[in-house]
């Protein structure tokens, strides 16, 4: 059994190809999302590689007696994506290409991150939407010493410059942390073509109410309402409902 999650993807309305990638492993709890970069093909590659290989660095891991030991399986499991995407990109001269990549994974009631980029995951809780990872860009930065204020990140127009990515350097800091899962909340992974054109309030107006799979699409939905500028893609999760299923991959393009 796992938790039941609903995955959506789109290409969106201005971009000829999707970039973005999720993947899930229901049997190891392991929800994982990317946005590629670096042009036509590159951004493909860099995502689907980034996380094939994190999915099987943490597969081959046996599963850790204490759960706070998952926090070095996934940092491992990151820094084994950041290798295979250099590696591939080497391999085919695809100058330029990377991706962010955030992993979830979930053991009971707790959750380990590993994250690079600015992807996000978020609790979507009863009255609020609680961000649990940090982007790993310059507006982010900015926020942290008090020069932007983050209701004014959305609009900024450097706000997507990261300053790390998969793929793009030998040395990576992931984020790597574990948050207690609360009772009351779903959890969203998103990436930057929703939540850098749809304000937090309807974002968490959307993602929770309704089942997982009308709330997934209603923020895609809501993405290109807003003019579509991006590829989007979502993973939402119920960590108070389990379902039974089979390992999931949802390379960009494919719906």
């Amino acid at each position: 059994m796992s938790c039941a999650y609903a995955v959506a993807t789109d290409t969106g309305l201005q971009r000829a190809n999707n970039e973005d990638s999720a993947r899930v492993v229901p049997e190891l709890g392991l929800y994982l999302i990317a946005d590629g970069m670096g042009g036509h093909v590159a951004g493909e590659v860099a995502s689907q590689v980034a996380s094939d290989a994190m999915a099987a660095a943490v597969a081959a891991q046996p599963p850790p007696k204490r759960i706070r030991d998952k926090q070095e399986i996934m940092r491992n499991a990151i820094i084994a994506a950041n290798e295979a995407v250099m590696r591939e990109g080497s391999r085919r001269s695809l100058n330029g290409m990377g991706t962010t990549l955030t992993g979830l994974c979930i053991t009971r009631r707790t959750a380990t991150i590993s994250h690079v980029g600015d992807t996000r995951a978020y609790f979507v809780r009863a009255k609020t939407l609680d961000p649990i990872t940090t982007d790993h860009t310059m507006v982010s930065m900015l926020v942290a010493m008090g020069s932007v204020r983050p209701e004014d990140v959305i609009d900024h127009p450097d706000k997507h410059l990261l300053t790390q990515a998969i793929g793009t350097q030998g040395d990576i800091e992931p984020q790597v942390l574990q948050k207690r899962i609360p009772r009351d909340c779903r959890i969203l992974l998103s990436t930057d073509g929703l939540h850098d054109y749809v304000q937090p309030t309807e974002i968490h107006a959307i993602a929770s109410r309704g089942t997982l799979e009308g709330a997934a699409q209603a923020l895609i939905d809501a993405a290109n309402g807003q003019g579509g500028l991006d590829n989007i893609t979502v993973i939402l999760i119920d960590p108070n409902q389990a379902r039974a299923a089979q390992a999931e991959s949802h390379p960009g393009g494919q719906e």
